[in-house]
């Protein structure tokens, strides 16, 4: 499932040149509509194999959450977006986390963050043997207008650390 960065980059380019203006005054809806989505073709959708009672599991929100304590927010001021991500411990508190991210209402995340990562259901899954395991560490990227550096920097970096986690299976909650 090839993705042509270099047909996207012009395209994002244009993109970014014709919106600025009103993304910078707040106007974000109608330049939503003329961002350059990528559509993928072959996406290789893999069904889901195994017994999660076997399994090791691992959360991914694109919530823009962060630790207060211990983490910069995200960028959410840039037109491009912020392509890093954050760790996030399996131990986390609710009070712990800070939400970075302009372009949805936090008002019942802050209430139950489980509603954007649901971390804690998972640990419930866990402590009741439905999964096997619950990894230590879990992850949250920001909204992202430019995917060159998140498709050629970020993800290929988490993968590598969900890979050395042993995760088995993946879940993603996007916002």
């Amino acid at each position: 499932m090839p993705i042509d960065l270099e047909k996207f980059k012009p395209e994002y380019q244009k993109w970014v040149a014709e919106s600025l203006p009103d993304y910078l005054a707040g106007n974000t809806k109608e330049i939503v509509k003329k961002y350059p989505l990528i559509v993928s073709e072959g996406v290789p959708w893999t069904p889901y194999r195994g017994q999660p009672s076997e399994q090791t599991f691992a959360l991914v929100t694109s919530g823009g959450l962060y630790l207060k304590d211990g983490q910069p927010s995200f960028d959410t001021v840039s037109i491009h977006g912020d392509p890093s991500i954050r760790k996030i411990p399996k131990t986390v508190r609710q009070q712990d986390i800070g939400i970075a991210h302009a372009h949805y209402d936090h008002s019942l995340a802050e209430q139950d963050i489980n509603i954007i990562f649901p971390i804690n259901r998972l640990i419930e899954l866990e402590k009741e043997r439905v999964i096997d395991r619950l990894t230590d560490t879990h992850y949250s990227f920001s909204y992202v207008n430019n995917v060159v550096p998140l498709v050629t920097e970020t993800v290929p970096r988490l993968i590598s650390r969900l890979k050395a986690d042993r995760v088995d299976a993946l879940l993603l909650v996007p916002v």
